[in-house]
């Protein structure tokens, strides 16, 4: 019997904290505003409901459908006043996040639905494409491989595109793929400093000064000693003891400046600005676009 109640204690505490960290480990979740938006992944929203409703002191009716509306961010607004949180403006950001995983943690949240986010699409043109899909908030991809097959690195330039999050590679002049990126942050929060930095990526006419297909940063990255990581973030700054540094990967790494601003692969494409500075890339498109462009394209950033 001792040996049960232990038994029945310790998955009772591993299940409390699977659960204690779900809302901390997901992106923010947000009505958006003209500088930032959110993803509102659909498990993150349906957790966020549930937690809602099972939250007696708010007393929620949400539909548990994973989309962020208008009684969601009411009932947001209702959990942050009742709770005394700094923010009472229906943004789930890191302290409400924080109060949420307190409530969460007997909640046995349903197991998260596979959301194909980056996908590509057949349209019969570009023109077909835009009139079709909302650039700044679809994760959706134009492909035209009859022009990509033209493609010979001479006739090739890129523009990425801020207020829309977007990439276009244009090939003899005509686009030949448009897909999401994610630039820099004008507000991005340094994890171990505290502090709030513009990381926004510069504008202008660049042109690709370096190609490397397997890259590590630099600048950006880890530092561990022995396998504890003591620090993360830019190198530059750490002012701790001697410790081992392991860059960021940066696949695909295609420079534009002397400085560290460039285009890379990353899993972390979002429709937000959110990077330290260089254009994210999903894999395919990174490796796409890394195979039709070479050192000397031009490449325009605009707002």
């Amino acid at each position: 019997m001792h040996f049960i109640k232990i038994l029945l204690t310790t998955l009772t505490l591993i299940s409390m904290a699977n659960a204690k960290n779900y809302f901390k480990t997901h992106d923010d979740m947000c009505e958006g505003t003209k500088t930032k938006q959110c993803t509102n992944d659909f498990n993150s929203v349906r957790n966020l409901q549930i937690a809602l409703n099972r939250d007696k002191n708010i007393k929620a009716n949400l539909k548990r459908d994973g989309k962020w509306g208008e009684k969601t961010k009411e009932a947001v607004i209702a959990f942050q006043k009742h709770y005394g949180l700094t923010h009472t403006d229906g943004w789930v950001g890191k302290e409400t996040k924080a109060q949420l995983d307190k409530i969460s943690r007997k909640i046995k949240f349903p197991k998260d639905k596979k959301v194909k986010h980056v996908r590509l699409m057949k349209y019969n043109s570009y023109t077909d494409f835009r009139k079709h899909t909302n650039l700044r908030k679809s994760f959706s991809i134009y492909e035209d491989k009859k022009l990509l097959s033209q493609a010979n690195g001479r006739n090739t330039t890129l523009k990425v595109d801020i207020s829309e999050q977007r990439v276009r590679l244009y090939v003899d002049g005509k686009v030949a793929l448009c897909a999401p990126c994610t630039t820099g942050a004008k507000r991005k929060l340094e994890p171990n400093t505290g502090i709030i930095r513009n990381q926004s990526t510069p504008k202008g006419t660049f042109k690709i000064k370096e190609k490397i297909a397997d890259k590590r940063s630099t600048i950006f990255g880890k530092m561990y000693r022995g396998k504890k990581l003591i620090y993360k973030g830019d190198r530059r700054k750490y002012k701790g003891k001697k410790a081992k540094y392991v860059g960021a990967s940066l696949k695909n790494w295609m420079r534009l400046t002397s400085g560290g601003i460039g285009l890379h692969a990353s899993k972390y494409v979002k429709r937000y600005p959110g990077s330290n500075g260089c254009i994210r890339l999903p894999y395919k498109v990174s490796r796409t676009i890394f195979k039709n462009v070479r050192k000397g394209t031009p490449v325009r950033i605009v707002n």
